[in-house]
């Protein structure tokens, strides 16, 4: 007896694929912000009690702090720009990699569109994440993830949709990019 796979092998290039970056790529970098502002609020408590003690005010180990606090703060940012990058990339590679027959485009449009208006409403509440004071200051430390998901998510997306569109349909029939 033979068992079924329950997951399938040859799954790339799923048309819901977009919507799953869009979606993917707003929670990191929200739980980027989230930590960030947590280790942030940790490291400046843990200076401010060594600033305190004057026994171990100026030790090596409140440089170390001080060095990790300014490192730190932009490596969060780097890491949101990776993983766009990252995403967009192994997108690409799943749609060449994809045979599909041209009536397919019609429906890969409808669900980019879906995908555009969610870039939208994801780009507004991080925008309204942005603007509350409480994370006023750590926004200021993620200029990167700023700019692309407040003022260009939904033309980011657009243009992955466009460059995805591309690699996808843009090729001869019997071409696979194999």
């Amino acid at each position: 007896m033979e068992l079924r796979k329950i997951i399938p092998v040859n799954k790339k290039g799923d048309f819901q694929s977009i919507i799953y970056v869009i979606a993917f790529l707003f929670g990191a970098a929200i739980i980027l912000l989230l930590f960030n502002h947590l280790f942030s609020n940790i490291y400046s408590e843990i200076d401010t009690q060594f600033s305190a003690n004057p026994d171990l005010n100026n030790t090596e180990a409140h440089q170390a702090i001080q060095e990790i606090q300014r490192t730190e703060n932009s490596l969060w940012d780097y890491a949101m720009l990776g993983i766009a990058i990252s995403y967009v990339i192994a997108l690409g590679f799943t749609a060449f990699t994809t045979r599909l027959h041209p009536m397919f485009f019609w429906i890969y449009v409808i669900i980019s569109i879906i995908g555009i208006f969610l870039a939208v409403m994801l780009s507004n509440t991080w925008q309204a994440i942005a603007d509350s004071p409480a994370l006023a200051d750590t926004i200021t430390r993620f200029p990167i993830t700023n700019l692309l998901l407040g003022s260009f998510y939904p033309t980011f997306i657009l243009a992955v949709i466009t460059i995805t569109m591309i690699l996808m349909f843009g090729k001869f029939p019997g071409d696979a990019g194999q």
